[in-house]
């Protein structure tokens, strides 16, 4: 396979593979980009070399970056494997508050940020509990002890086994831990 024909094939799996991620059919992705429901077949079965203006349009439609359809995502990605009790230590600093947490993974690109952590926070060295607000949305599993989550006007008691997941653009945060601890799993999620 020429080095053209080996491109062209990339390009169309990229397409093909963000616009499923999206649930959008040809004839939506046609529609959006201003490009025949053909042209978008052929493009991602690598049968044709779309000019740079038709990849800025399907790149437009599809709410990426025209390198994402450029990039060979089947033979590059990132992939941590955190053995147990392991990660990243981590410190986190806030105004009258600070816990350590363990960080578990970490991914960035046309899709988003995705993070998640293993945090622990003794209510004897708490202090003032930090509040946070961002795109995205957050998921949070404890593993031991009780803590009062607030989401929004909404607080929620929290234990062992009590998952937690929201739209993170409501102020949230603990507002008190109510055992002598919490542990939490956490993954948090944010649009690019």
């Amino acid at each position: 396979m020429t080095e053209k024909a080996r491109i062209d094939v990339a390009v169309g799996k990229a397409v093909n593979r963000l616009r499923l991620e999206r649930q959008i059919t040809v004839t939506g992705l046609s529609a959006s980009a201003g490009v025949s429901q053909a042209m978008i077949s052929r493009i991602e079965n690598g049968q044709v070399s779309p000019s740079l203006a038709t990849l800025s349009a399907v790149a437009s439609a599809l709410s990426v970056p025209v390198m994402a359809l450029l990039a060979e995502t089947e033979q590059t990605a990132d992939v941590f494997h955190v053995k147990a009790d392991q990660g990243l230590p981590s410190h986190r600093l806030a105004q009258n508050h600070a816990h350590e947490y363990l960080l578990l993974g970490k991914h960035g690109g046309p899709g988003g940020n995705f993070q998640a952590a293993r945090i622990r926070i003794e209510r004897d060295e708490a202090g003032t509990l930090p509040s946070y607000q961002h795109e995205g949305y957050v998921f949070i599993y404890v593993l031991s002890g009780a803590a009062t989550y607030r989401c929004g006007s909404e607080h929620f008691a929290i234990v062992e086994g009590d998952t937690l997941s929201f739209d993170a653009k409501q102020p949230h945060g603990f507002s008190q831990i109510d055992g002598s601890h919490v542990e939490i799993i956490t993954v948090s999620s944010r649009p690019d």
